[in-house]
């Protein structure tokens, strides 16, 4: 009989947030300004722009805590225009799947904030694996890499219980872009090996049904 209520209070413990929850299902979209910070100052890039947009679940509390979780089609890069060397746009395709804790507070009736902070996973979707970059005294080859991971740190409003738009920073932990043989001079010795780490940031805008 002990054995029995023990579980009873156990199992009561568990399912009570979850009768206290509300989850919803959403879509999301917003507009990425990429760039890379690299191993070297000898390699400046300038800013990137490009979209994500996906389906969100988001699971919250009476309390305000809770997390939500999406699967985004992101389109992000890094661009050389600002190089020594010579111009190159590399431009690659992704899914990006975020898990964040969450946590929410109403300032009035109809409108409210929230601030998000978690891990996330990135798989490549195109098949661009490398991109080449020559001019008269460099040959080198920027290695793309399949697959990413990092953390994301967010915050914004939500309008009317259902309109959340905020500002989400993507910060890569492993390298994105490394590169392949680099040929310093025209003797061709092997030069360093640089390697750089995505940045974004995103203006997002998300609805909840």
């Amino acid at each position: 009989m002990k054995k029995f209520a023990i579980i009873l209070v156990v199992f009561s413990f568990v399912l009570t947030p979850s009768l206290r929850a509300d989850i919803r299902l959403g879509v999301k979209a917003g507009v990425n300004l990429a760039n890379a910070s690299f191993n070297t100052n000898a390699i400046k890039t300038d800013n990137f722009t490009g979209f994500q947009v996906g389906p969100i679940i988001e699971f919250t509390t009476l309390s305000g805590f809770g997390f939500d979780a999406a699967a985004l089609y992101s389109q992000q890069g890094v661009d050389f225009s600002e190089s020594s060397m010579s111009p190159l746009n590399g431009k690659s395709s992704t899914l990006d799947i975020p898990v964040n804790l969450k946590f929410k507070f109403s300032l009035i009736n109809i409108a409210g904030c929230y601030l998000t902070a978690g891990p996330y996973i990135s798989f490549k979707l195109d098949n661009q694996n490398s991109f080449n970059q020559n001019s008269d005294l460099v040959q080198e080859e920027w290695m793309n890499k399949n697959f990413g991971v990092g953390l994301n740190f967010g915050a914004g409003f939500e309008l009317l219980k259902h309109l959340q738009i905020g500002v989400n920073y993507q910060l890569a932990l492993n390298d994105d872009y490394s590169t392949g043989i680099y040929l310093s001079d025209y003797v061709g010795n092997l030069g360093p090996e640089f390697k750089g780490k995505t940045r974004i940031w995103s203006i997002t805008a998300a609805y909840f049904f």
